[in-house]
């Protein structure tokens, strides 16, 4: 074999094990985002992979024990589309509550019962906005100083 011939069976042997490391590394870290009713409606289709699912807390579902960390709770889906039974075990995450939009995630079993390995709560930002154009409005109705520098 010539050196020319060599050195494209190299090439080509580093390009496809570059390749293969980077479709396992994205497979593996691959991840779907549903809402409650999407993930009702097609659960068989998830099982073995982990996924996430957006909702909003059940009024009157949390159940939570500080002293073994249990948290139990419904996850109802923002269009009405359906619930979801949620079991995490873990700290009680900052901000969560009845109402609240949250994030589960988890392997998808299809089980009764989605076992949550994470809880993520929405970010307040979203409220900032509000009180800064309400501090606006109050700033405008205020009486101007004599002092201007």
């Amino acid at each position: 074999m010539n050196r020319q011939a060599k050195f494209v069976v190299g090439i080509a042997l580093i390009v496809s094990s570059i390749g293969l490391l980077v479709y396992s590394a994205v497979d593996q870290t691959k991840m779907y985002m549903v809402t409650v009713g999407e993930y009702l409606t097609a659960a068989d289709s998830y099982a073995g992979t982990t996924v996430r699912i957006a909702g909003r807390v059940a009024e009157g579902s949390m159940e939570w024990d500080a002293g073994t960390r249990d948290l139990h709770f419904q996850l109802d889906d923002i269009e009405h589309d359906g619930v979801v039974t949620v079991h995490f075990n873990g700290l009680l995450p900052d901000m969560f509550s009845e109402g609240r939009d949250v994030i589960v995630e988890g392997p998808a079993t299809g089980g009764e019962v989605f076992e949550a390995s994470q809880v993520l709560t929405s970010c307040p930002s979203k409220y900032e906005a509000e009180r800064a154009d309400a501090a606006l409005e109050a700033n405008a109705e205020a009486p101007e100083t004599a002092a201007s520098y």
